[in-house]
């Protein structure tokens, strides 16, 4: 149920359109509920197979509210995933591998706005009829049905048949006794027999051997599940069983299957989880594939990943009511991402289950950004160790820029306004269910045959899966060299039993066949008829089986080159509760930090690996009463640990993770492939017809811009040489020229550099005003001349500065130190990113100890630190301005891009917004800030001044070319759909046009 108070009403919007292959629909409003009208911020409508053409979405909006708004369409190659089988299969070289554009909304084409108004404790049915076509006379066209408060269904009975209904956008009601869990493959094994007929079970060894723990932690928590999966079957699932397995699923084990086609199946699990990330996550990199050929990304794998990843994002809104949502594992890295956008404010937690990568592994992955980003929408992000979560905060700092902190015990890491908590917990397994097993009477049959088979030996026992990482041949060499030293006596006594489980997705044969000739000729070597030192098992073995080869082990001989947690070790302590078990572990698994009764080896070492097993057949003839003590003290951990605590503690965590943010709304693009950004709700997209028609209203005119990043296309990637060269466009120069001309119009440039930088000295500047070094000089608008703005005052400490930089320039490869006249800017963005931070903080302390005395200030940015006058910067400037002109100007534009540009927007929101005067503090990207709106690049905000240019001087403005709407629609019609989208794409400013292209509508309105 989704509940409601009285101030909510619960609208569904419905409506039809024939889209073409790919294309999505977008409902676009003029309040931040519906995107702020921003089509990039939009809310988007969902479809099924079974419903198409029909779009809906239900949204809970504040009541006693009128809507105006559109519907868009969002053109693409990639169809919604509810749509898949209904279109066509995957096909490697077909056009649906393509991922979809989501640079460009084409709203309906009529000038007025569809319109509603909401009542209090409601539900409306909106029938908006077709796409295109505006409806809003019709009688028909809106239904309302008053509800109790708190007790609103999700689908109003009135509204259209269909079984899956769309979450709401807002998660308020998060209900702390409902999760849905979000996993690869769901715990249940699905069986068909020879007449059709499926049978379900529930797989124990389902999640890393923890299914039965995690689901004893929920029921004992009266938590109620919903796990949402792919369907564990060696079969393919007919269309035609689909519906009926979904509902018994459903219906007895709370679950929901996401089906996928063999192909899609292929590309997102062979292709890009296994052969892409599984070898990137624990650090194995070839160069080369089998041919020995350089190896090539391919995207058709990722464009998989990401259609899966979409697909359960589906399947989890159309059953969302509040829950808690947990995501595991790195098969669903993107979901988070996915579900934010569609979901406002929802908790989402994510636990990985195998190692992070350093970042200089992960860095090579062409998609690397963008699975960071769909991690960093996460609530709380969990991994088994410290090491993976200092790897992970790594790739943040070094990839995307990021920061990170530790709080009272916890960390955490600041991403598009919200606090992500980094949770440090390693998985358990479940004593419960050992100690069941061990007392079933089969189970007890086995452990004794075991018993008889290898009376009076030495057992040393391995359980591995059938994979390169697990080490399993260096394992044999060590223990081949062991036996060449052992006397006949042990020789005779120490047999190895190594089950190899065979992984189809992962198993190699160049692996398979080392093991099998290294076992071959172990035995050969040293084994007689009636003694083999290597049992050799490659099979999946079942649960009882493992129990009982665990019980005949004397020690456990685990060696991978590198692992996650590896719950082996686990298992075998408390199926051993009696036991002088032993362990030797290697020091790259993560069970080997926490068990502190473990021998730990270096894998690669084979003279160590042999010594460890020398050392523990010894020991367990020589010290049994110390090895019992050691191994009752890592059980007694493990039982501590176990899952089922495990997944109550990571859910309550979960649920009292703070974010320390507003309800967020969608945004627009990002840099990355599709990827949108979160914002906070008081923060807008500069409307440049709200902006003009400001502009035409007023007489007494001031704009005021920042240089570098606002009207210079500079960014992050930008070097030194660029930087320094860098200048506005001829067209924006002679757009701004053309406005600072116009009678009672004031144009301003407040800039940090000095006053020989290259562009102020244009013939189109004269006409503008110049605030170089923040304010230190200043140009006033028609004057050739710069004076200075505080001419007395102290500069000495200058010179101590310098040296002190100097020192630091020396130490940090890729920094620089910018002069200025007052002040000193020491750049490090081309520099390491951690030292350069930890350099960057260290001046930072260094020089506010030695500018005590001083009247000076340490600004910090990105990437720069800046030592300057306490009393000059933009914001006194501005002060200086308004003073200057006398009468406030009844129209201010003003727009930066940097910290140094907040002292503006500060003082104009303080001085100003009070008056009549129409403010319009604009900052350049998307971050917080003190500016009302934001505009994505510095060519919207060249775009900007050529619309008002355009209403100031009609047919005088010079058109300017930038990352906008109008010019990525013949781009990409041109771009070769092999390429995909790039990894830089430019931002869209489709919020300030609203324009319709011709051939990019629907079919239903192409007619």
């Amino acid at each position: 149920m989704v509940r409601i108070s009285a101030e909510e009403t619960r609208v569904t919007f419905v409506v039809h359109c024939e889209t073409q292959f790919g294309q999505r629909l977008r409902l676009v409003g003029d309040h931040e509920d519906l995107g702020g009208g921003d089509p990039v911020r939009g809310i988007e409508l969902t479809t099924s197979v079974r419903e198409f053409p029909t779009w809906r979405i239900s949204l809970t909006l504040p009541a006693n509210r009128t809507y105006n708004y559109k519907y868009y369409c969002v053109p693409g190659a990639t169809p919604d995933p509810t749509l898949e089988d209904a279109v066509r299969d995957l096909s490697v070289h077909g056009q649906e591998d393509y991922p979809p554009n989501d640079t460009l909304p084409i709203p309906e084409p009529f000038e007025e706005r569809r319109v509603i108004q909401t009542i209090p404790a409601s539900t409306m049915l909106v029938d908006e009829g077709q796409f295109g076509i505006l409806n809003n006379d019709d009688p028909n066209r809106i239904r309302t049905t008053p509800r109790s408060i708190h007790s609103i269904s999700p689908k109003p009975e009135d509204s259209l048949d269909d079984a899956k209904y769309s979450a709401s956008i807002s998660s308020s009601s998060a209900e702390p006794d409902s999760v849905i869990i979000a996993l690869y493959r769901l715990p249940i094994i699905a069986e068909r027999d020879a007449n059709g007929h499926w049978s379900f079970a529930w797989d124990d060894d389902a999640l890393y051997l923890t299914s039965t723990g995690l689901r004893r932690g929920l029921e004992q928590r009266n938590i109620k599940p919903l796990w949402v999966g792919i369907l564990n079957s060696s079969e393919p699932v007919p269309l035609s069983d689909r519906d009926h397995i979904s509902s018994t699923l459903l219906e007895k084990f709370s679950c929901v299957p996401v089906f996928l086609t063999a192909d899609v199946m292929r590309k997102f699990y062979q292709g890009f989880c296994k052969n892409v990330l599984w070898p990137a996550f624990h650090m194995i990199n070839n160069a080369s594939d089998t041919n020995r050929k350089t190896k090539r990304f391919d995207d058709t794998t990722w464009y998989a990943y990401q259609r899966v990843n979409r697909m359960f994002s589906q399947k989890i809104v159309e059953h969302y009511d509040g829950h808690l949502i947990w995501v595991h594992d790195y098969h669903l890295m993107l979901l988070p991402y996915y579900l934010r956008i569609k979901i406002s404010g929802v908790r989402v937690g994510f636990y990985l289950h195998i190692p992070w990568p350093s970042s200089e592994i992960f860095r090579m992955l062409p998609v690397r950004n963008e699975l960071l980003k769909g991690l960093l929408s996460s609530s709380m992000l969990g991994f088994h160790l410290f090491d993976y979560a200092r790897h992970f905060l790594s790739c943040c700092v070094r990839l995307l820029n990021l920061e990170h902190e530790a709080k009272r015990g916890n960390l955490g890491i600041e991403y598009e306004g919200r606090h992500v908590t980094i949770r440090v917990s390693h998985i358990g397994v479940d004593p419960q269910r050992f100690s069941d097993t061990l007392t079933m009477p089969h189970v007890r049959q086995r452990i004794a045959e075991y018993e008889t088979r290898y009376n009076s030996k030495i057992v040393l026992g391995a359980v591995d899966d059938l994979d390169v990482i697990k080490g399993i041949a260096l394992k044999l060499i060590a223990f081949e060299n062991y036996l060449e030293s052992a006397s006949d006596r042990v020789r005779s006594r120490v047999v190895l039993i190594q089950v190899a489980l065979p992984k189809a997705a992962r198993v190699e044969e160049t692996v398979r066949s080392e093991v099998r000739e290294l076992v071959d000729r172990i035995n050969a070597k040293f084994g007689t008829r009636a003694h083999k030192p290597v049992v050799y098992i490659e099979e999946s073995i079942s649960f009882d089986e493992r129990i009982a080869i665990y019980s005949v082990c004397n020690a456990m001989l685990i060696t991978p080159i590198r692992d996650g947690l590896n719950l082996i070790p686990y298992e075998y302590l408390v199926a051993t509760p009696h036991s002088n078990g032993q362990l030797i572990l290697s020091e790259f698994t993560g069970c080997s930090r926490a068990l502190s009764s473990a021998v730990r080896v270096n894998p690669w070492d084979i003279h160590e690996v042999r010594d460890a097993i020398d050392n523990v057949i010894q020991n367990s003839d020589s010290k049994p009463g110390e090895i019992f003590r050691k191994h009752e003290a890592d059980r007694k951990y493990v039982e501590g640990h176990s899952s089922v605590l495990w997944c109550q503690s990571f859910l309550r965590d979960l649920s009292e993770a703070e974010e320390q943010v507003q309800e967020v709304v969608r945004l627009g693009l990002s840099r990355g492939r599709g990827f949108r950004r979160l914002e906070f709700r008081d923060f807008k997209l500069l409307n440049s017809r709200d902006v003009v028609k400001a502009f035409r209203e007023s007489r007494r005119k001031l704009f005021l811009f920042d240089y570098d990043g606002t009207l210079t296309p500079i960014d992050a990637e930008t070097s030194y040489l660029a930087h320094k060269w860098a200048r506005p466009t001829d067209d924006v120069l002679r757009n701004l020229n053309l406005l600072a001309q116009q009678e009672n119009c004031t144009v301003i440039i407040l800039s940090g550099r000095g006053v020989d930088a290259e562009g102020f000295h244009v013939p189109q500047m004269q006409s503008l005003g110049i605030a170089a070094e923040h304010g230190f000089y200043y140009k006033k608008p028609g004057s050739t001349e710069f004076e200075t703005t505080a001419p007395d005052c102290d500069l000495s400490w200058i010179e101590i500065v310098k040296n002190l930089m100097q020192v630091y320039t020396e130490r940090t490869d890729g920094s620089y130190i910018e002069e200025k006249s007052a002040g000193l800017v020491w750049h490090y963005l081309a520099a390491d990113p951690e030292f350069g931070n930890w350099q960057s903080k260290e001046m930072h302390d260094h020089v506010e100890t030695l500018m005590t005395p001083f009247e000076v200030q340490v600004v910090n940015g990105q990437g720069w630190l800046q030592v300057r006058l306490s009393d000059v910067n933009k914001g006194t400037m501005v002060r200086r301005i308004l003073d200057d002109l006398g009468q406030t100007p009844d129209f201010i534009l003003c727009c930066g891009d940097d910290r140094t540009d907040e002292d503006m927007f500060e003082v104009l929101s303080k001085e100003v917004a009070a008056t009549d005067s129409k403010l319009f503090t604009t900052t350049v990207g998307v971050k917080p800030s003190n500016a009302r709106y934001y505009l994505r690049s510095s060519g919207d905000v060249a775009l900007l001044i050529e619309n008002i240019t355009e209403i100031a001087l009609p047919g005088s403005a010079t058109h300017v070319r930038s990352s906008t709407l109008e010019d990525m629609r013949p781009l990409a019609a041109r771009s070769d759909s092999r390429d995909g989208p790039t990894n830089n794409a430019p931002a869209s400013s489709s919020g300030i046009l609203d324009s319709l292209q011709p051939g990019s509508l629907p079919q239903s309105l192409e007619r």
